[in-house]
């Protein structure tokens, strides 16, 4: 099981799309899968202020190597070691369910693709992020890429 390093408590208006135990059966045989954490974060408690298109999950990894301009803060939350998470943010309760068939039709497939294409930057200094995107006047999922690793 993919462990969870935080998960916020939601107002009644809003619910998480996808839960620790549907992304740890999908992503399983993934190269990541022992080094991979997820984290549940309250980006917005109300659906009006939610922007569209809604950030609804992020995968990232992370390492950055200690300067002599690393902050303090940074070292304490091991920015100075490989870091492979996932974050879920919160959407209206009203539509979790269309935007969890998603996930689980197309997302988990994508987030599967993704790690593997990644396997082996693992050591590597810099960033690589996929984050999901839910717009929430069409209904539809779509997704970024972005990365920043050397070597």
């Amino acid at each position: 099981m993919i462990p969870t390093t935080y998960k916020k408590k939601l107002s009644r208006l809003m619910s998480y799309p996808i839960s620790a135990g549907i992304l740890s059966e999908a992503l399983s045989d993934t190269p990541q899968f022992d080094h991979l954490s997820v984290a549940f974060y309250d980006s917005y408690q109300e659906p009006r202020k939610i922007k569209n298109p809604a950030l609804i999950l992020s995968i990232d990894y992370v390492y950055f190597l200690v300067s002599l301009s690393t902050s303090n803060k940074s070292i304490d939350y091991g920015r100075n070691k490989p870091d492979w998470s996932i974050t879920v943010f919160p959407v209206p309760r009203t539509c979790v369910s269309l935007v969890k068939s998603q996930l689980i039709e197309t997302g988990l497939e994508k987030m599967k693709q993704w790690l593997h294409q990644y396997q082996d930057s693992t050591g590597k200094v810099g960033r690589c992020r996929l984050q999901f995107f839910y717009d929430l006047e069409t209904d539809s999922l779509s997704f970024s890429e972005d990365e920043s690793l050397l070597g």
